[in-house]
């Protein structure tokens, strides 16, 4: 029988390629392509080779010059998943479990326990780290005769949504009680201290102004905001069409006001009743088209805001699957409005919201009502522009002027509070609450957490939507097309030529 000749080389590539599966897996485990090309082109080589080659490669590994080059290589390998494994249990909070021991409710919690009602149900997630590090909190509510709690483990969980099925990530909770259903997702202390906070809180009511093309919350078509009302209705914040006549005065009563989309040109007494009733400190919800003439570029003016003529075009959300008129907000700046927010928010159509001209020059006046401070609490990416030309617009063929369009990052969301406590949430989209933008997990949490802060809820600060996808900006859809296709197998040949060229040589 003719002996087997060992090829050392492709044994060795085989093993390279499944330690960078393997660290690929560690590293990315939310791209799973990074692991699995190389393992499986290593599972092809060692197919390839069969067993009995196997043999005769693996005891060639035994000679002594082979074995020292292996051992040192074990040994490199080993220090980086040390440093590896370091790395992720101080960077990944999931491994930071806190304090078990201990562990007591606040005065403030205990507080909203005695308000609840009779018969709450918490449905808790958990995987195996969330049990130990939220199991102990949980014991702690269920102590109330008040509070149920159910608890499920897994890895995670599929369930049905719509016609098709997403992922239930782990580690999360729903709230019942009566009516109502709150979600807390991710799980936390402070979720759920906000979330029993909503239960309790008083009903509040607002009016959304309607008579001048604005969107109805009776409107159950595409871009009414009905389903964006039932959603505020499970927290107790019930909207209200309310006929704005020409000559008539603002509604009382209601805890703040919406104006989504006006297509009709608002008087000038409109607009001098909206800025009177934030002097006084009325809150105010203003969703602007920027594709119609209802709310005026210099409509806020006074506090220091324009709103800019055009389109918001982005160019890295065409990687994103969306086109490139729908721009995609996935960095939020630190605002209460904002805190917690980790979904993507897709705008539809979207303008942008500037300074106003001169603002900046003006002195300040502390006795002036609409004195102001304004944060921007949503922006588009680097690489969207303003395109102001609507006939390029209107062929499709949208290009960045210099001269005449502004470059990105621009505002898309503000949030401005007045001296006498008045407070304006201005977007400058009316349809990023349109029924059909809302089932978007970014967009529900972003509108449901701006009324709340709209509405002066401080305590109520955790995100109320969750979400079952993340957002692949443009770097990030390169590398995971140009390292697990291109680089990975490109090393991996010169590697081999590498090797084979060095033993060719001996």
């Amino acid at each position: 029988m003719t002996p087997v000749k060992p090829a050392k080389g492709l044994l060795v590539l085989a093993l390279g390629l499944l330690v960078l599966g393997g660290a690929g897996f560690l590293l990315a485990p939310q791209y799973p392509g990074f692991g699995l090309l190389p393992m499986v082109l290593a599972g092809i080589i060692l197919l390839a080779r069969g067993p009995s080659r196997l043999k005769a490669d693996l005891q060639s590994l035994a000679e002594p010059q082979i074995a020292r080059r292996l051992r040192i290589g074990l040994k490199l390998l080993l220090a980086l998943a040390i440093v590896v494994a370091f790395g992720s249990l101080t960077r990944l909070p999931i491994y930071n479990l806190g304090p078990t021991k201990n562990l007591t409710l606040s005065p403030s919690e205990l507080k909203i326990i005695e308000q609840l009602p009779a018969d709450v149900e918490i449905e808790a997630f958990l995987s195996q780290l969330g049990e130990i590090r939220f199991g102990p909190l949980l014991a702690l509510y269920e102590r109330s005769p008040k509070i149920t709690v159910k608890k499920s483990h897994g890895p995670g969980r599929a369930e049905q949504s719509g016609s098709g099925f997403q992922l239930a990530l782990p580690d999360r909770a729903i709230i019942r009680a009566g009516p109502y259903i709150e979600t807390v997702s991710p799980l936390s202390q402070l979720g759920l201290k906000a979330a029993f906070f909503r239960i309790v809180a008083p009903s509040r009511l607002v009016y959304n102004l309607i008579g001048d093309g604005q969107k109805s919350v009776q409107d159950q078509s595409s871009l009414g905001l009905s389903q964006w009302s039932s959603w505020l209705d499970r927290q107790k914040i019930f909207l209200r069409d309310h006929v704005w006549a020409p000559n008539s005065p603002l509604p009382q009563g209601g805890s703040a006001l919406i104006l989504a989309g006006p297509k009709v040109d608002l008087l000038d007494v409109k607009n001098t009743a909206l800025l009177q009733y934030l002097a006084q400190g009325g809150r105010l919800l203003v969703m602007r088209d920027p594709l119609a003439k209802g709310l005026a570029a210099e409509a806020f003016e006074d506090l220091g805001l324009s709103l800019a003529e055009g389109l918001v075009v982005d160019p890295e959300t065409a990687w994103a699957g969306t086109n490139d008129l729908f721009p995609v907000s996935h960095d939020f700046p630190a605002h209460p409005a904002t805190l917690g927010l980790r979904q993507p928010v897709v705008w539809p159509m979207a303008g942008a919201i500037l300074t106003a001209p001169g603002f900046n020059e003006k002195p300040k006046d502390p006795d002036n009502p609409l004195s102001s401070h304004t944060w921007a609490v949503a922006q588009s990416s680097p690489e969207s522009f303003l395109e102001t030309d609507l006939e390029q617009l209107a062929q499709r063929k949208p290009a960045l002027n210099p001269e005449t369009d502004l470059k990105g990052p621009l505002t898309l969301a503000t949030a401005t509070t007045l001296a006498q406590g008045g407070r304006l949430a201005l977007v400058a989209d009316s349809d990023l609450a349109a029924n059909l933008f809302i089932a978007n997990p970014g967009n529900l949490a972003f509108m449901d957490s701006l009324i709340h802060w709209l509405l002066g809820a401080e305590d109520d600060l955790a995100p109320r939507a969750e979400s079952s996808f993340f957002y692949l900006t443009q770097t990030r859809a390169r590398i995971m097309f140009w390292l697990p296709v291109v680089v990975w197998p490109i090393l991996m040949t010169l590697l081999w030529a590498l090797f084979y060229r060095r033993r060719r040589a001996a």
